[in-house]
């Protein structure tokens, strides 16, 4: 018995479980481009991290933040609603308020929503559904600690 708590208690000690799942098909049957084809820049440092689909690698600010941004083309214009951020191994490492901006040129771009980050996972959930080809994320109010992105996911 002992012997199974003991290994019950290694779950998850070698890094973050992966929390959310893409799937297809989403609002009125739309695709989200494939993950794999998305370019990222931004202010943070290693900004493909984001995007590579690996939890253990990350795109992380550093301690003053206050306006960095995050932009991910993805490459073909898609229908979405939600952006989910996950922290991965640095779950405490979430802004405090993120801004999420959608353009589809990548010149001019549209606030859509600010909202609370909150640890481990940030999901921010837009008013209605956009057209986008561009995704921009902005530490509106950053935190004590510098800002990590293992994945971005948009559905």
């Amino acid at each position: 018995m002992a012997l199974l708590w003991a290994s019950a208690g290694m779950i998850g000690c070698e890094g973050a479980p992966a929390i959310y799942t893409p799937t297809g098909g989403g609002y009125l049957g739309a695709e989200i481009s494939p993950k794999n084809s998305w370019a990222v820049r931004g202010h943070l440092a290693n900004p493909p991290a984001a995007a590579d689909g690996n939890l253990a690698t990350f795109a992380r600010s550093d301690y003053a933040y206050r306006g960095a941004e995050l932009t991910i083309d993805l490459k073909k214009v898609c229908l979405f609603q939600t952006v989910i951020i996950d922290h991965g191994i640095h779950e405490h490492e979430y802004c405090p308020r993120t801004a999420v901006a959608t353009s589809v040129d990548g010149a001019i771009f549209t606030d859509r929503l600010a909202a609370p980050g909150t640890r481990r996972v940030t999901v921010l959930c837009l008013p209605g559904p956009v057209l986008a080809r561009y995704l921009r994320l902005r530490a509106e109010v950053p935190g004590p600690r510098p800002w990590s992105i293992a994945e971005v996911y948009v559905q």
